[in-house]
C-alpha cells in the first residue's frame, strides 16, 4: 500500500474506532464494523468482535496484499494486539460455488450485541456466526415479538430467534438445513439464560418445511426470511437461487402467515431486483433497507430489506373480499443472478 494511503487509513481508523466505540458501548454492543471500504476504495473490511479484530481482504480486479508491517500498524491504530488481529482473504465465487471451512479449531468467543451474548468463531469460517449488518433488523424483531409466534427461516446461528425470545415471543420456530448451526443457535440461547427446549429448532430444507407446514395449516404472526444468495446443498431437493426463487419463497411464507402477520424479507445479492408487479395488489411492500442499516454500515449497506404485510391471492382481509394479483404469478419473469456466496454478507 502506498505510504500516503496507509497514513490516511491509520488516521481514519483511529477516529472511526473512537466514534463507534463510544456509540455502541452505550448500547451494550462490542461488535461492529470499523472499516467498510470507506477510503480510496481499499478492498478491506475490518470488524471488531470484543477484544479481537477481524480483517478481511476482498478479492478484486487488482491484487491487493498487506505486509506484516502494515498489519501491525493497523492493529496499533485500533489498539488491538497483533495476536488478536485475525486476517482472512475472501475470494469471489462463481454462481455454483460456496465457501468451505478454513480450519477446524472450533474456538469460539462471546461477544455482546444490544446486551445479548453471541458465540462467534473468528478462525474456522469465512463468516463468523453473526452478521453485523442486521443489528437494526434484529432490534425491530425484538420490539415486535411480544406475545407473537415467530418463524425464523434460513436461521444460521439463530440471532433473530434469540432477539425474538428476548422480546417475549410466545412461540419461536428456528429452521436451518445445518445441524451445526442449529446447535450453535441453542448455545446462544443457553448463554442468554433461555432454555432451548422451550422452543422449536428444526433441521429442514426450507422449501420442504413450508410445504409441510402449509399442509398442516400451521401459521405464524411474524416471519423472518433471510435466505442465502445461492445454495446447492446435497440435503436439498433443489438448488436455491434467490433472484429466481424469491417470489416462490414469499408466496410459500404467506401460506403459513396469519391474517394480520408480517414478513421481513432480506438478502445480500448486490444486484438483486425486487419487482412489486410480481405480487398481487393486496400485498403491501415497503423497502426498509435504510431503516435496517446501522451507523457502521451507512453509505455501504450490506443487505437490502423489505417489509411485507397484507394479503396474497386466495387470502381475505377483514372485509372478506378476495385480493387479486395485478398480473399472473410467474417466477420465470425474474432473471437468474450473477450470484455470490450462499451465506456471506459483505
Amino acid at each position: 500500500m502506498k505510504e500516503e494511503y496507509l497514513d490516511k487509513l491509520l488516521s481514519l481508523l483511529k477516529t472511526r474506532q473512537k466514534e463507534l466505540r463510544t456509540h455502541f458501548t452505550e448500547l451494550g454492543t462490542d461488535c461492529y464494523r470499523v472499516f467498510n471500504r470507506n477510503f480510496a476504495d481499499l478492498p478491506l473490511l475490518i470488524d471488531r468482535y470484543g477484544a479481537y479484530m477481524h480483517l478481511t481482504i476482498l478479492e478484486g480486479k487488482e491484487e491487493f496484499e498487506l505486509s506484516e508491517e502494515e498489519i501491525v500498524k493497523i492493529a496499533g491504530a485500533l489498539y488491538c494486539p497483533r495476536e488478536r488481529m485475525i486476517i482472512k482473504s475472501r475470494q469471489s465465487l462463481s454462481d455454483h460455488e460456496q465457501y468451505k471451512a478454513l480450519d477446524e479449531q472450533q474456538e469460539k468467543i462471546l461477544v455482546q450485541e444490544n446486551e445479548l451474548k453471541f458465540q462467534v468463531n473468528l478462525k474456522d469460517y469465512i463468516d463468523t456466526g453473526l452478521f453485523l449488518d442486521h443489528r437494526k433488523t434484529r432490534e425491530m424483531v425484538r420490539e415486535e415479538a411480544f406475545g407473537k409466534s415467530v418463524l425464523n427461516l434460513f436461521s444460521y446461528t439463530g440471532s433473530f430467534s434469540l432477539y425474538a425470545a428476548s422480546g417475549g415471543a410466545s412461540r419461536i420456530t428456528t429452521v436451518d438445513l445445518s445441524a451445526t448451526y442449529l446447535d450453535w443457535a441453542k448455545d446462544n440461547f443457553r448463554n442468554n439464560d433461555f432454555l432451548p427446549g422451550a422452543f422449536e429448532f428444526l433441521q429442514s430444507d426450507v422449501f420442504k418445511f413450508l410445504e409441510e407446514a402449509a399442509a398442516k395449516k400451521d401459521k405464524w404472526d411474524l416471519i423472518i426470511l433471510d435466505p442465502p444468495t445461492f445454495s446447492n446443498s446435497r440435503k436439498m431437493d433443489r438448488t436455491l437461487k434467490i433472484q429466481k426463487d424469491y417470489i416462490e419463497l414469499i408466496e410459500a411464507c404467506y401460506k403459513v402467515l396469519k391474517g394480520e402477520g408480517h414478513i421481513y424479507f432480506s438478502n445480500n445479492q448486490s444486484d438483486f431486483r425486487f419487482d412489486k408487479r410480481d405480487f398481487p395488489s393486496g400485498v403491501k411492500i415497503e423497502e426498509i433497507t435504510r431503516e435496517t442499516t446501522d451507523e457502521d454500515f451507512k453509505g455501504k449497506p450490506a443487505h437490502r430489506c423489505w417489509s411485507l404485510t397484507g394479503y396474497f391471492q386466495g387470502y381475505t382481509g377483514k372485509e372478506g373480499k378476495s385480493r387479486r394479483r395485478s398480473r399472473p404469478f410467474n417466477p420465470s419473469n425474474s432473471r437468474p443472478p450473477r450470484g455470490r456466496d450462499s451465506r456471506s454478507k459483505f
